[in-house]
């Protein structure tokens, strides 16, 4: 594994890496029969890789730490990324693995989706030297609950160094082990379902607060198309309202995108702080002295990014443009 570049990274993401398939049919088989597809797409896949693809699309400096296997889909996710302009020095690759890869069916009309994986057989990534630097120096490490051991460590480190640590709470990951992980971070987005087991609420402001309250300095809940709702680090709510679209093609990848835009937002004002003061800041104190309009500038960003994406096909290829992301949510 070569050193990484010496330029000051971004964002280091944690998580599983995947190669996906996507069919779109006219319908999902109920038995045995032979459909013709309507068309298809293979796209890189992972909740935490998506997001770092859609940050590094949008210019952050990216790097994934993960361990895939040493085989043809390992070798497709490793090109995918770079497409994305994602680092891939902190991936490691198992000879005798295989890479985890899933074929999602997409119902033509509704966008509905029929998901078959199968998982890596690749072992959970060890945690390098090399790491704790990356780690030390990066702005952002993003999580989701995946590779437990290492991103515990990572999580101290980022703690005792200033580094922000992001949550993506993903529907249907919520367990007991995840509480203590959740309230060590300090930017946490998470889908409904993750917030009413974590808090017990069903209000989404409400829920907000209460993990506020529990140490996050960023607390958001994502409500699909109903939009989504923060509380910012000096406890003000703000909602966002969604980007309402005609049709939904595919919404696999929205909520991933979401967090790779809101994200790439926050490395941009830490950038910008950095070298207004011309001195490095640690990018902790950063977060809390930013402003509700850069907070909602990057929520309405990743609002627009997260809609657009569920007009194509794929959690990647679908991405928009960044002019296009911008002109919708009426940024600059």
């Amino acid at each position: 594994m070569n050193a990484f570049p010496n330029e000051v990274i971004d964002i280091v993401g944690i998580g599983a890496s995947t190669l996906d398939r996507f069919i779109v049919v006219d319908h999902f088989p109920t038995g045995r029969e032979v459909q013709e597809a309507v068309s298809s797409t293979t796209d890189g896949g992972g909740p935490v890789a998506t997001a770092l693809a859609t940050a590094g699309k949008y210019g952050s400096r990216t790097v994934m730490i993960d361990r895939i296997g040493d085989d043809m889909v390992g070798r497709y996710i490793l090109e995918d990324f770079h497409k994305y302009n994602v680092n891939t020095e902190g991936i490691q690759v198992d000879a005798d693995a295989k890479s985890g890869t899933a074929t999602i069916l997409v119902k033509q009309k509704t966008g509905e989706r029929a998901v078959f994986f199968e998982r890596s057989t690749a072992s959970d990534p060890e945690f390098l030297d090399n790491y704790q630097g990356l780690i030390e120096n990066t702005s952002i490490v993003h999580i989701n609950g995946r590779h437990r051991h290492l991103m515990r460590t990572a999580i101290d480190i980022a703690r005792q160094s200033g580094t922000i640590i992001s949550l993506d709470g993903g529907a249907q990951r919520y367990d007991d082990d995840m509480r203590p992980i959740t309230e060590s971070s300090h930017v946490v987005i998470v889908a409904r379902d993750y917030a009413e087991k974590y808090t017990g609420a069903t209000n989404l402001e409400e829920a907000c607060y209460i993990i506020h309250d529990r140490g996050a300095l960023i607390a958001g809940v994502t409500d699909g198309a109903n939009g989504s709702y923060f509380v910012w680090p000096d406890g003000m709510a703000y909602r966002c309202q969604p980007f309402s679209q005609a049709s939904v093609v595919d919404t696999t990848g929205a909520g991933d995108s979401f967090h790779g835009a809101f994200l790439s937002k926050l490395a941009v004002s830490i950038r910008q702080e950095n070298a207004l003061y011309g001195e490095f800041i640690k990018p902790i104190d950063i977060l809390q002295s930013l402003d509700h309009k850069q907070l909602e500038s990057a929520a309405i960003f990743a609002s627009a990014v997260s809609a657009l994406n569920t007009q194509g096909i794929g959690g990647r290829s679908a991405l928009p443009s960044l002019k296009s992301a911008c002109n919708l949510a009426g940024l600059e």
